[in-house]
């Protein structure tokens, strides 16, 4: 159900929201062996800082959708489970009980990718 264009939310593989500064500079020490015009890295330096703008508020408005979309999948799979609040006076079948456990182990799941995807979302927000 990921879309395959998601970043990767796993812990530590955060995407930078801010341009790489040791990159820059490596970037810097380069041109200077070449000898090139002060232009060429002020241009450079905007160019990569364009492209990190560029890249974050991309992050950002996958984040939102994914976002978006499992919360409307949250939303009707408890819908799903609401004869759960009616268990003392319509028992459940034993295959009905698992398929609703099963139900929520995947909600949770989906809680959770949604919750890791708004702490991310907050972070690069927060940086903007």
């Amino acid at each position: 159900m990921e879309d395959s264009n998601t970043p990767d939310l796993r812990p530590g593989t955060e995407a930078q929201s801010e341009p790489f500064p040791d990159v820059i500079e490596q970037i810097h020490r380069e041109l200077q062996r070449l000898d090139m015009p002060c232009t060429c890295k002020e241009q450079l330096d905007r160019t990569i800082i364009a492209i990190e703008t560029w890249r974050t508020l991309k992050l950002q408005r996958d984040l939102t959708g994914n976002i978006e979309t499992e919360y409307a999948q949250m939303v009707s799979g408890i819908s799903f489970l609401s004869d759960l609040a009616l268990l003392s006076r319509k028992p459940l079948t034993a295959q009905e009980m698992l398929d609703h456990a099963e139900s929520l182990k995947f909600l949770a799941d989906m809680a959770d990718r949604c919750a890791r995807r708004l702490t991310e979302l907050a972070r690069i927000s927060g940086k903007t």
